[in-house]
């Protein structure tokens, strides 16, 4: 018999969300997901699904309730379904106050601190948001499950097209260009990379509502023929932009938002085997075997860039390909936590 699973995700566009559906449901779950209402991503959407999913909260047959992030539209559905006597699991998978300042973030902090403890399962994806969770958040201990950030690999593992072939010299920066995006020190880095590289092209491959700005950025550093913007692009399309890098970016700057983030970019360049530069922020360290690594001085990730344009390669991409597909890939993740939520959910019975 089918188990039905009813989900709440703050937001239609999360793309942890969309991938413990789509893999559950092939697992053999029913789903049962609200309809989304007004813009993907932003405040008003929040605003919007609130409603809609108390009422679905209230009416639906299910056996399991999830959430995804805890903000208001999901805590307060959870909430309703935990009253009726549904088993809840919550998933968090950031700080979400840190990606603001002042008054907002405080906000933010106290609409989500009172909630994830009450509900039967709490999973989050690294040791720093487990420990937020228990000495912030309240959260017991034994509730707690980790599922890591994943990546689909069969969607990501493409051929790529080589440079030799095509003439181009391309790296890519691949993010939703909004205040999660540290764009700004690879465009930095970048403007020294076209001193040595003339011909190199930087592909931002994403829009979002930072797009202006850093297209003004890239104007003001006189970066307008090396730098290209695809804009938004649909998910499915972002495997054939990858196909045309030769290297992959990422920076993360050193605020408290990145210490408890799982770069899902990252997962998604080592499936499509970039080579991939990055600083040594946040959890990148944990990855400095897989990565062609530097310290956040901008003019060192810059030459590692340069150096890789210039022929340098030890083949760790590949190590990294391997190891999305042994221990990353969303089928092999979500079926080893179908049967840990199941064995949770018989405890509490």
């Amino acid at each position: 018999m089918k188990r039905r699973l009813v989900c709440f995700s703050a937001y239609s566009a999360n793309l942890r969300a969309t991938a413990f559906t789509r893999f559950l449901r092939a697992a053999g779950y029913e789903i049962i997901e609200p309809n989304p209402h007004g813009p993907p991503g932003s405040i008003l959407e929040l605003a919007l699904t609130l409603l809609p999913n108390c009422w679905l909260a209230l009416t639906v047959r299910a056996d399991l309730a999830a959430g995804f992030k805890p903000h208001p539209n999901v805590t307060l559905p959870l909430l309703i379904c935990k009253w009726r006597g549904i088993a809840t699991w919550i998933d968090v998978d950031d700080l979400d106050h840190a990606y603001r300042e002042g008054w907002i973030s405080r906000l933010v902090e106290w609409l989500q601190r009172p909630f994830p403890r009450q509900f039967t399962i709490i999973s989050y994806h690294n040791q720093l948001l487990r420990d937020y969770l228990i000495n912030q958040m309240r959260c017991a201990p034994e509730r707690l499950v980790r599922i890591q950030q994943g990546v689909d690999y069969a969607f990501f593992n493409r051929p790529a097209t080589p440079a030799a072939v095509t003439g181009e010299r391309i790296a890519l920066y691949a993010a939703h260009l909004n205040v999660a995006c540290d764009l700004d020190p690879v465009l930095q880095a970048w403007k020294l990379v076209t001193t040595k590289i003339p011909g190199a092209v930087l592909l931002i491959i994403g829009g979002g509502p930072l797009l202006g700005h850093f297209q003004k950025m890239v104007a003001d550093l006189g970066l307008a023929g090396q730098v290209q913007f695809t804009g938004e692009v649909l998910h499915a399309d972002v495997p054939r932009y990858f196909a045309r890098g030769e290297l992959a970016l990422l920076y993360m700057t050193n605020r408290l938002v990145n210490k408890y983030r799982c770069s899902l970019k990252l997962r998604e360049y080592f499936a499509a085997g970039l080579k991939v530069v990055c600083n040594d922020c946040g959890e990148l360290p944990e990855y400095a075997h897989l990565t062609y690594q530097t310290s956040s001085d901008v003019t060192e990730f810059a030459g590692m860039i340069v150096r890789i344009f210039s022929g340098h390669d030890d083949c760790r991409q590949h190590k990294a390909r391997q190891f999305a597909a042994e221990q990353l890939d969303w089928p092999r993740l979500i079926s080893a936590a179908a049967v840990e939520l199941e064995r949770r959910q018989q405890k509490t019975r």
